[in-house]
């Protein structure tokens, strides 16, 4: 997963369904509300259920900010749009995709 910051949010490169594209989606601690801002087909049509941008990005930001206690999530939609001076950011890995990689290498 790619991921960026602005300086006060996580943005995240997520792959689209069809994988023909990515969608932005960005990650902002506003208080105890994480506001999760994006555009996309799946939110627009249906406006009471998030997509799985949503939920993909909101925890890739409880990756970023492990020690930050639960957010509640809001939702907004909004374009974003890639910025040259977002910094890019490294997730550390979960367990889970550690013990995946180590079984694709050892066979």
């Amino acid at each position: 997963m790619i991921t960026f910051t602005d300086g006060a949010a996580l943005i995240c490169v997520i792959p689209s369904d069809s994988s023909n594209g990515v969608y932005l989606v960005r990650a902002e601690p506003m208080g105890d509300i994480l506001l999760i801002s994006h555009e996309c087909p799946a939110c627009n049509f249906n406006k009471k259920r998030s997509c799985r941008h949503v939920a993909i990005a909101s925890e890739m930001y409880k990756r970023w900010q492990w020690w930050e206690p639960a957010k509640e999530i809001k939702t907004v939609t909004k374009r974003i749009v890639l910025q040259p001076d977002w910094e890019p950011v490294t997730l550390s890995v979960t367990m889970e995709e550690a013990l995946r990689a180590v079984s694709v290498h050892a066979s």
